[in-house]
C-alpha cells in the first residue's frame, strides 16, 4: 500500500464507516484542522470505498484547482492503481467517465447528464463554503445528484464545521450534513506536535471599528477599510511589527482592501523591510510569481486582502499580523491556520514528546500572532471558538423567515424563569456568568491553555447528587447505573456558578484502570476540607460531611470555551469547623 498514516488520520478515514456501521443515516462530516492530512485522509477513504466496492461513482468537489491538483496526487502517492480524472476548466481537463473524478464545482454544476453513470459518494473539500441556502451551486448539483440517485451519500471535510452567516454546519432545518463522524481538535494538534504554538504579545496599538456594521458574519469590507486605513494607525504598526518580529523570516500581513494594503506595503518599505502585496486583482502570472519568491525567501512581508487563506501552504511562515479587525470565525481559523504549521519532519515520529522537541529545535518553534485589529479579544481563543446556534425559525405567508424571540432565560441551577438581561436568579441567587466581569476583552490568549486564570470570591456553595442523562430512566426505575453517580459540587460567585464533580465512587474501580484517577482526585479533594475524616465511599456518605460550612472563599478558575474549570480553592483563616460526620470511623479507606 501506499503512505503509513498517522493514527489520527486512519481514525477519521475510518471514521465514515463506523458512522453507518452504527445505524446512522444522512451525510457526515470530518473536522481535520489545518496540517491534519485532510488529503492523505480523504485518500484513504476513497481506497477503502473502492476496494470494497470497485464500481462505485465518486466525485471529490473543491472551488479551486490547486486543492483538486493537492487531493489527487495524494491520492495517486497513496494508491498509484487508482482510476481518476479531472474535469476542472483550469486545469484544462474534461474528463467524466474515470471511477473517481476531481471537479472544480464551478465547472462541474451543470454537467451531470455527462457523466457516465451518476455519483453514488460525493467528497467535499473545504465543505464550510457551502451555504444552507439551496440555491447555491453546490447545492443544485447536490440536489440534481439525489434526483437521480436517492441514497446518494455526501461526506464533508473541513477545519472550520461553521458558517459565519448561518452557525454550525450540521444544524438547522436547512443543513447540508448530520453529524460530525470524527473531530480532530487544534488544542490537540499542538499537545500532540503537529502544530507549533501560536503565541500573541500584547500590543499597544489597537484598530477602531466604532461605526463600521456588520454584515453575513463580519464587518462590512468598505467601512472597514475606511476605518483602519489611516496613516497614523499604519505607522504605529508597522512599528510595534517591527519591534516584535525582529529576527523572524517571513511576515504574513493581513490588511482589509486594495488601498490599505498598498499603504501598509508601502509603509513597510519605508521602514527598511522588503514587503510586496498580492490582492484579488493581482494578474495571475505576477501573483504567482511573487509567492515563488516568497516562498524562497526573497522579500520579508507579503501584504494581502483575503487571497492567502485557504489552500496556502508555506510551512515556514513565522509571522502574521493582523493588521484588520475581524468578525468571521472561519476566516480567524484560515488565518492562523497559514500560521500553525511546523517545519520539523513531525509525521515521521511516533510519540509526541519527540513531535515537541523537533518543534523546539527547529527554525520555527512558534509563530508570532501580532493582533492589531483585536481579533482574539472579539472571537477569543482559536481552540475554543464558539459559534451561535443557528435558531428555530419557519416562514411566514409572504416567505419571510421568522425567528421565535422570548424575554426570559431559565435558570440552569434551579430551572425558573428569568429576564433575559438578569444577572441574578432572583429565586435561588445563581450568577449568570458574564464574561469581562475580572477580565478586560482585550486580554485573551490566543490559545486556551495560555489565559490567565480568574479568582472570584464564593458566597454560596451547594453539593448535590448528579447522575450522567443517560442513566435517569435506570436510576428512576431502580436498574443499575451505566457509570457510578458522583458529588456536584455548585460555586455561586459574582462571575457565575462554577462546578465541581467529585467521583468518591470511582474507587470501585481497580488500581492501573483510568477510572480510578477520579477516586485519588476525589481523596485529594476531600483532605483539603475535612483532612481528620477518612473519606466517603459514597455520594450519600459524601453529602452528610457537611462540606459547604467549610467552603472556600475564593476559587481560581480557567476558562475553557463555554465551560470553565476550578483549578485552585483560598480558606479564610478563620473558616468555620465542619460539623462531626455521624459515620466516624466505620467509613472503609
Amino acid at each position: 500500500m501506499g503512505k503509513q498514516l498517522a493514527p489520527h488520520q486512519l481514525a477519521a478515514a475510518l471514521s465514515p464507516f463506523d458512522w453507518f456501521a452504527a445505524g446512522n443515516t444522512g451525510n457526515p462530516l470530518i473536522v481535520a484542522p489545518v496540517s491534519a492530512g485532510k488529503s492523505l485522509i480523504m485518500a484513504e477513504i476513497i481506497r477503502r470505498i473502492q476496494e470494497q466496492a470497485p464500481r462505485t461513482r465518486i466525485v471529490s468537489l473543491a472551488h479551486v484547482k490547486e486543492l483538486l491538483q493537492q487531493n489527487a496526487q495524494e491520492l495517486r502517492e497513496h494508491w498509484p492503481e487508482a482510476d481518476f480524472g479531472f474535469y476542472c476548466a483550469g486545469l484544462g481537463q474534461k474528463r467524466l467517465h474515470n471511477n473517481i473524478t476531481f471537479a472544480s464545482i464551478q465547472s462541474v454544476h451543470s454537467k451531470l447528464a455527462a457523466f457516465n453513470r451518476p455519483p453514488q459518494v460525493i467528497i467535499i473539500d473545504e465543505c464550510h463554503l457551502i451555504s444552507h441556502n439551496d440555491a447555491t451551486t453546490y447545492r443544485r448539483f447536490i440536489d440534481a445528484c439525489r434526483t437521480i440517485n436517492p441514497r446518494l451519500v455526501v461526506l464533508g471535510l473541513t477545519g472550520t464545521p461553521f458558517r459565519s452567516d448561518s452557525g454550525r454546519l450540521d444544524e438547522g432545518a436547512d443543513r447540508l450534513f448530520d453529524g460530525v463522524c470524527y473531530e480532530i481538535s487544534m488544542r490537540w494538534m499542538i499537545e500532540q506536535g503537529y502544530w507549533c504554538r501560536p503565541v500573541s504579545p500584547k500590543l499597544a496599538t489597537r484598530m477602531s471599528v466604532e461605526g463600521v456594521a456588520v454584515s453575513r458574519g463580519d464587518y462590512v469590507a468598505s467601512q472597514l477599510e475606511k476605518a483602519v486605513d489611516i496613516d497614523a494607525t499604519t505607522q504605529a504598526c508597522v512599528r510595534e511589527t517591527l519591534q516584535h518580529a525582529a529576527g523572524r523570516k517571513k511576515w504574513l500581513v493581513f490588511t482589509a482592501g486594495v488601498t490599505h494594503a498598498e499603504h501598509v506595503r508601502d509603509a513597510f518599505r519605508a521602514a527598511g523591510v522588503s514587503a510586496e502585496m498580492v490582492t484579488g486583482d493581482t494578474d495571475r502570472a505576477e501573483r504567482d510569481a511573487i509567492l515563488a519568491r516568497y516562498r524562497r525567501g526573497e522579500f520579508t512581508a507579503l501584504v494581502n486582502v483575503a487571497v492567502l487563506t485557504t489552500g496556502f501552504n508555506v510551512p515556514d511562515i513565522d509571522c502574521l499580523v493582523f493588521m484588520r479587525p475581524m468578525r468571521s470565525p472561519v476566516l480567524y481559523v484560515q488565518c492562523i491556520g497559514r500560521g500553525v504549521r511546523v517545519t520539523a519532519p513531525v509525521y515521521g515520529m511516533a510519540t509526541a514528546e519527540e513531535r515537541l522537541v523537533a518543534i523546539a529545535a527547529s527554525n520555527k518553534p512558534d509563530c508570532l500572532v501580532l493582533d492589531f485589529g483585536g481579533v482574539v479579544a472579539e472571537l477569543g481563543p482559536v481552540d475554543q471558538i464558539e459559534v451561535r446556534k443557528r435558531p428555530a425559525t419557519g416562514k411566514a405567508a409572504d416567505g419571510t423567515e421568522q425567528v421565535e424571540a422570548s424575554p426570559f432565560k431559565r435558570c440552569p441551577s434551579c430551572g425558573g424563569l428569568c429576564a433575559t438581561q438578569a444577572r441574578y436568579c432572583l429565586s435561588c441567587g445563581y450568577a449568570f456568568a458574564t464574561e469581562g466581569l475580572n477580565k478586560k476583552a482585550g486580554d485573551k490568549a490566543i490559545i486556551s491553555t495560555d489565559a490567565e486564570p480568574e479568582v472570584y470570591d464564593v458566597f454560596s456553595m451547594k453539593c448535590e447528587r448528579h447522575i450522567k442523562r443517560d442513566d435517569i430512566d435506570n436510576d428512576l426505575e431502580g436498574k443499575p447505573l451505566k457509570s457510578p453517580p458522583s458529588l456536584k459540587v455548585t460555586y455561586n460567585t459574582i462571575g457565575g456558578s462554577f462546578y465541581e464533580y467529585i467521583c468518591f465512587e470511582h474507587h470501585i474501580y481497580e488500581p492501573g484502570d483510568p477510572k480510578r484517577f477520579a477516586w485519588d482526585k476525589a481523596v485529594q479533594w476531600h483532605k483539603a476540607r475535612i483532612p481528620d475524616l477518612k473519606p466517603p465511599i459514597s455520594v450519600r456518605e459524601a453529602l452528610a460531611m457537611g462540606y459547604p460550612s467549610n467552603a472556600p472563599s475564593h476559587i481560581t478558575i480557567r476558562r475553557e470555551g463555554k465551560y470553565a474549570r476550578v483549578i485552585g480553592y483560598e480558606w479564610r483563616k478563620t473558616a468555620t469547623p465542619p460539623p462531626p460526620s455521624h459515620f466516624g470511623d466505620e467509613i472503609p479507606f
